[in-house]
């Protein structure tokens, strides 16, 4: 039952990228850019909330990693998007929606294909950033593993 908030949370979050206006094209992109902005904000408050208020703080927090790597991913293919439609040449080919998240999962994976770059300095540095933070939502989840185990033990 604990996984259907972060299941629902994710295809909100999905719907919300491949819908919102945010490509160079839209003349209303500016719009879609602070609608996107303010559902994040949004969704971060609202796991937030729920984790605090949460009876069952581990089992929450595990159900927020799962959430949060959702919102990680659909964040840093937003990224990638906005990087090929507004900065030319920033990666190696112009990338739709769904090529800009394929890259981010490459990425998270590490499997790295390179059929898709990094080409500029600022999407370098995000992919960067990327690597770093999977680094850490990795050892996150590790340690909600641990004290997962650990309770169940304890019990």
């Amino acid at each position: 039952m604990a996984i259907i908030r972060p299941i629902l949370a994710t295809v909100i979050l999905l719907f919300g990228y491949f819908l919102l206006p945010i490509d160079r094209a839209s003349s209303v992109n500016f719009v879609g850019l602070t609608i996107g902005a303010v559902l994040l904000i949004a969704f971060c408050a609202w796991e937030i909330r729920h984790f605090i208020r949460s009876p069952y703080p581990v089992a929450t927090a595990i159900e927020m990693l799962v959430a949060i790597a959702a919102l990680y991913i659909v964040g840093f293919a937003t990224v990638y998007f906005l990087f090929s439609e507004y900065d030319h040449g920033s990666m190696s080919d112009h990338l739709t929606r769904v090529d800009a998240l394929y890259f981010c999962l490459t990425v998270f994976t590490t499997t790295g294909f390179g059929d898709i770059t990094a080409e500029s300095q600022g999407a370098r540095v995000a992919v960067s950033i990327q690597m770093v933070s999977t680094l850490v939502l990795l050892g996150l989840g590790i340690r909600f593993l641990n004290v997962l185990v650990s309770e169940r033990v304890k019990r």
